[in-house]
């Protein structure tokens, strides 16, 4: 059996034990996979000054603790590796007392590290908080962690947070315009007084469910190999087989020049910031070496340059002292050279480009995109439907496709619902405009009047009303029909029967309920709520040559009364908001249905509580574990407005 199967079957003992036997079978498992010169004792710890923390469950240490000694005088810190606040069962109070403990742990004072040549080494002790299961979703408590961070100093965090067999919320680096997130270890000390890295750091919850307690392993033994170098420890990346590679995405950090991680500003999140395209440095002939850009760090900045140059002969060209210019070291990723973060503007990076131009021999030209940007609407994201039709749909489509020719292919797709959305909007706002304002003048006397018994009306909207009907009754059955089918098909779906005789929808309904129920059910009760009431009225204009109704007045009561058009029946105001909001409701809530089939493995569909939603972006879906997170979303019908769903 490879080890890491060892360590998941290790893993299901952790999970089945009980409240009072769990720090003891914790740390016998630990124990067996952490070799020389490590050791697994529950205590306290203590430092040089004399502070002592609270009794830990698990605390991994170095000797001179010998195997069944007394840890009642402590534990020093200075042999501590890591330690493990243990829980049977994780609240919001539990939670809060955890990361208090954590953090003091991670406060005490400790001996440097030696320098060892060719060799990284960590004075740092790893933090975790450990329980088998939690009363909160795995949100909640980074939601939490995420409040308790901006009252803590950055090197105070808990490192990581487990709830055994369901997943774990932990924080991991990613460089920009880098789509790799990788798991981020405790910096060591004095790590972060010389430089700044250009690095985002995010928390993420990830889905490891029955594997949790091999990322826990993984984790742990990457930071022990670097606190104690030589130690007997399992290869941190073998114990990572069948753990899942996924992460939620929660919230984002960045290092200032200080070394302390703070929030990333809102301005700078991806659907805020727009950052100006890259400028090219090209030879004499015009080739182009490079390109370079400018990115806005917390209390400076960064520059990205991609291309044959090296990043580091052109920093020079910032006219830094040399004390900035001792930060300016360079990141290489794959495809790009980071800067480390600096303390400068744009300001400075243009008077750089200035200097490039005119004091080498290399030319600087902006880049000119062909770009076109055409305002579509007076409204943002902070309207539901743009918010939830748009941005939240797109969302979810980045998740489902993480790769860009199949993101194009959804978006061509998808477009042609959203532009039948956009003119079957703009007919009923019209349609509604149209009505209102004809009641009203009539009802002022403007443009209606009574003769004795005779009705005298000076204007007529009929032709111009029939207009707009058939322009919504067109659109609406286009992003019904044409838009949303081919949308499905896209999915490898089929939902043409909903659009058919009875016979054959009934048929084709039967297939779905095998393999597809709970969607099954949401088109019957589509159909027979408002679908086909919709396509009979629009199939009624092409086939029956009907049009809608004149408008009809009369006297009563000595005042006018006007008569509003039926459309299948209902009032033609009413019809076309009921049928637009359900339309809202089926194209939102099918293509959710049909991207969660296509997430990545542990990740589902939540729907955020209305009372939780952004006022500047009120989402309905977001991305969550499978298990642990909230509760997954599941389609189904309701009698909701879309407003209120």
């Amino acid at each position: 059996m490879g080890i890491a199967q060892d360590v998941h079957s290790a893993g299901e003992r952790v999970a089945l034990a009980t409240e009072a036997s769990l720090p003891g079978v914790l740390n016998d498992v630990l124990g067996r996979f952490l070799g020389w010169p490590f050791q697994v004792s529950p205590g306290c710890v203590t430092d040089q000054d004399r502070r002592r923390t609270d009794v830990f469950a698990s605390v991994i240490h170095t000797p001179p603790i010998a195997r069944g000694s007394s840890t009642q005088e402590g534990i020093p810190a200075d042999t501590v590796g890591a330690i493990i606040d243990v829980s049977y069962s994780l609240d919001l109070d539990g939670l809060r007392s955890s990361y208090l403990r954590v953090a003091a742990a991670k406060s005490l004072r400790k001996t440097p590290a030696p320098r060892l040549d060719g060799m990284p080494t960590s004075t740092i002790t790893m933090g975790l908080i450990f329980a088998l299961r939690s009363a909160l979703p795995l949100e909640e408590i980074a939601a939490e962690l995420d409040r308790l961070n901006t009252q803590t100093p950055s090197r105070q965090w808990p490192d990581m947070v487990v709830i055994a067999s369901t997943g774990v919320i932990n924080y991991v680096g990613q460089f920009p315009g880098d789509s790799t997130l990788a798991d981020l270890l405790p910096a060591a000390e004095g790590a972060l007084t010389n430089y700044t890295p250009p690095m985002y750091v995010v928390i993420v919850m990830r889905p490891t469910a029955a594997y949790t307690f091999n990322k826990v392993m993984s984790f742990l033994t990457a930071h022990l190999s670097i606190f104690s170098p030589g130690a007997r420890l399992p290869a941190w990346a073998e114990l990572l087989e069948g753990v899942s590679r996924h992460a939620v995405v929660i919230t984002g950090y960045q290092y200032n020049l200080s070394g302390e991680l703070v929030a990333v500003p809102r301005h700078l999140y991806n659907d805020r910031y727009i950052a100006p395209p890259p400028v090219r440095i090209e030879d004499g002939q015009g080739n182009i070496l490079s390109t370079i850009e400018f990115v806005p760090w917390q209390d400076g900045g960064t520059i990205v340059l991609r291309g044959q140059l090296p990043l580091e002969g052109l920093l020079i060209f910032l006219g830094l002292d040399a004390a900035a210019l001792q930060r300016a070291g360079v990141v290489r990723r794959p495809d790009a050279q980071i800067s480390y973060v600096l303390p400068i503007t744009r300001e400075h990076f243009n008077g750089m480009l200035a200097r490039i131009h005119q004091q080498s021999n290399m030319r600087v030209r902006l880049e000119q995109p062909k770009l076109v940007f055409q305002k579509v609407s007076d409204e943002g994201t902070s309207s539901p439907f743009w918010a939830r039709l748009l941005l939240g749909i797109l969302r979810l489509r980045d998740t489902a496709f993480p790769d860009a020719s199949a993101r194009t292919a959804f978006d061509d797709r998808y477009d042609v619902v959203v532009s039948a959305l956009l003119s079957a909007r703009t007919a009923a706002h019209e349609i509604l405009r149209i009505w209102d304002d004809h009641c009203r003048r009539v009802g002022s006397g403007e443009i209606g009047r009574l003769k004795g018994s005779t009705v005298l009306i000076d204007e007529s909207i009929d032709t111009t009303l029939r207009k707009e009907v058939e322009t919504f009754l067109n659109s609406t059955v286009r992003a019904l029909k044409e838009g949303m089918q081919k949308l499905v098909s896209h999915f490898q779906g089929s939902i043409g029967f909903l659009y058919q005789k009875q016979a054959p929808f009934e048929k084709g309904v039967a297939a779905l309920q095998k393999v597809d129920p709970l969607l099954a059910e949401y088109l019957r009760e589509t159909r027979a709520q408002w679908s086909e009431r919709l396509l009979e009225s629009r199939n009624a204009i092409e086939h029956k040559g009907w049009t809608l109704p004149r408008v009809k007045y009369m006297e009563t009561d000595g005042r006018i009364k006007v008569d509003e058009p039926l459309i299948s029946g209902q009032p033609t105001t009413a019809f076309v908001k009921a049928m637009l909001d359900r339309l809202y409701c089926f194209v939102e809530e099918l293509t959710v249905h049909s991207l969660e089939g296509r997430l990545p493995p542990g990740i589902t569909v939540t729907e955020i509580p209305l009372g939780r939603r952004s006022e500047e972006a009120p989402e309905r879906f977001t991305v969550t574990t499978a298990v642990g997170g909230r509760p997954p979303w599941r389609i189904r019908s309701h009698s909701s407005s879309f407003e209120e769903t």
